[in-house]
């Protein structure tokens, strides 16, 4: 099968694009089952979305969880991104779907739309997230951010770079498409 060698879109400008979670959208809510509480989170994320075709985008993610009302740590537990590849469909109406493939095999989805606020674009993203006896809820519009941006060398909620967050982590390589010759 051959793919379209270009097909119109409106998402094409999604292609080496940096997205995080604004101050307001930090907090998230997490479910522990073996004592049943609830706890309010603070959860940075940020995506570097390397490429982009025929509705289909990828790259990577990054997040930093911790607990409200603590300080970030500077070292330790809590203090280190944890990364993700990321990969991702985009319908023509804007209606998202991506999934974050972690290290250890962990898969966390998400879903949402891409949405006009004013004059920029935001992605309006919901995801959640199990692992061991807790279940994490997160709702964020995820806003451009690049350098010269305050946000690029200091992220809300954890003080980090976006480069710092990003740091290590490598998109993921596409195989050319075939042809109609192969």
């Amino acid at each position: 099968m051959t793919l379209p060698s270009s097909v119109p879109s409106p998402w094409s400008w999604l292609k080496d694009t940096y997205w995080c979670v604004p101050s307001v959208n930090l907090p998230a809510l997490r479910f522990d089952q073996d004592d049943n509480t609830l706890t309010w989170l603070i959860d940075q994320t940020v995506w570097y979305i390397s490429g982009y075709r025929i509705g289909y985008f990828w790259g990577v993610s990054s997040a930093i969880m911790r607990t409200a009302g603590e300080e970030a740590p500077k070292r330790g537990p809590g203090s280190q991104p944890q990364g993700a590849t990321m990969l991702g469909s985009i319908t023509p109406e804007g209606r998202v779907h991506l999934t974050f493939i972690q290290k250890s095999g962990s898969v966390v989805i998400g879903l949402g739309e891409l949405v006009q606020r004013g004059a920029e674009w935001a992605f309006e993203m919901q995801m959640s997230t199990t692992s061991r006896a807790t279940t994490t809820a997160h709702w964020a519009y995820m806003i451009q951010v690049q350098p010269g941006d305050p946000a690029w060398d200091s992220l809300p909620g954890v003080g980090l770079s976006v480069p710092d967050m990003l740091d290590g982590l490598e998109p993921p390589v596409v195989e050319p498409p075939q042809t109609a010759d192969e």
